[in-house]
């Protein structure tokens, strides 16, 4: 479950995300309770996850055959960049160094969308999209039950309702 997202989060990183923008100006001052292990696995997970599906999003809205499949990339490629810079911003205030590139697994999702063509990459896409988000939305909910860092909590309880959005949108393309 943790590899699948971590692919899908370098998988994003590799369509051409290189930086996240963060705005530190608007940070609040670092905690003094340290997060646990888990909410640093979450916040490192869910960043190489936005990364990834940035990168994935924008294959799509490129080379996806179909008006929805861009549309679907479309929205990947704003929420997931929209909320990595919440995500950043709650690692720096919690002294959290986040990864800078996506897992080799990852890697290798977006190497095999950027070989896909067609109606071969609409597929692709979407069924490397839906597997990973089954991973963030099992990965969050497991954030939200056992995590022990008030902002990591609030943030996946955050992210909870748009990343169940997404899969929804995926599991409704129907290669139109």
């Amino acid at each position: 479950m943790r590899t699948r997202l971590t692919l899908l989060l370098a998988v994003a990183a590799l369509a051409g995300c290189a930086e996240v923008p963060t705005n530190t100006a608007a940070l609040a001052p670092k905690t003094d309770t340290p997060p646990s292990e888990q909410d640093v696995a979450w916040l490192r997970t869910i960043h190489q996850g936005d990364i990834a599906e940035i990168q994935a999003g924008r294959l799509a809205q490129g080379k996806g055959s179909t008006k929805r499949i861009k549309a679907i990339g479309r929205m990947l490629v704003q929420d997931h960049t929209k909320f990595d810079v919440k995500v950043s911003q709650v690692a720096t205030q919690l002294g959290v160094q986040l990864p800078r590139s996506i897992s080799a697994h990852q890697r290798e999702e977006i190497l095999q969308l950027r070989d896909a063509v067609g109606r071969d990459f609409d597929q692709e896409f979407i069924a490397t999209m839906t597997n990973e988000h089954l991973a963030a939305i099992a990965a969050t909910k497991k954030e939200i039950s056992g995590g022990s860092s008030q902002p990591v909590v609030a943030l996946a309880k955050a992210a909870a309702p748009t990343l169940e959005q997404h899969l929804a949108e995926l599991r409704g393309f129907h290669g139109e």
